[in-house]
């Protein structure tokens, strides 16, 4: 039995951190959002490749600048941004119109991560899923639960603005 006060440190560093690899491993890298949206799939694309609209229904820090550099909208499009969080950089990477587009965002100091954006025309609405495919390491999986709720906020922000 471990009675040396060292060892009990240790055994339980051992299982804090097997238990958090564990829980990491088995989360999927992929976050997924949807949300039907009672407009044309044309007007719904063009709201989401023009970065001049995000801050209508994006959800921001009041304390942020934001900065375009080259095209507000489509291929190439990029937006850079310093706030009380930090600094950072969305570009548009590849498009697709009317069907999907991808984001590069890049956060100082970390790597970057992809945003892609795919649109559904439907019955008598447009579905928008954004997804995230991460690139990052396992550890930061558990930010799915933060970003899953952010993302809905980002969408129906995106319905409300487009209806």
């Amino acid at each position: 039995m471990l009675s040396n006060p060292f060892l009990n440190i240790l055994k339980w560093t051992l299982v804090f951190l097997l238990s958090f690899t564990t829980f990491n491993l088995f989360i999927s890298g992929k976050i997924e959002e949807s949300v039907e949206i009672k407009a044309p799939i044309d007007f719904v694309y063009l709201k989401v490749a023009d970065l001049t609209t995000w801050s209508l229904w994006h959800k921001k820090d009041t304390t942020i600048n934001i900065f375009y550099s080259g095209k507000k909208s489509g291929l190439g499009a990029k937006m850079s941004w310093t706030g009380k969080d930090g600094i950072g950089s969305l570009e548009i990477v590849k498009t697709n119109f009317p069907k999907d587009l991808k984001n590069e965002l890049i956060f100082e100091g970390m790597s970057p991560s992809y945003r892609t954006w795919t649109f559904e025309k439907t019955n008598k609405s447009t579905k928008v899923t954004c997804s995230f495919k991460d690139e990052l390491p396992f550890y930061v999986h558990f930010m799915k639960l933060f970003i899953t709720s952010e993302l809905k906020e980002d969408l129906n922000e995106l319905k409300k603005l487009c209806e």
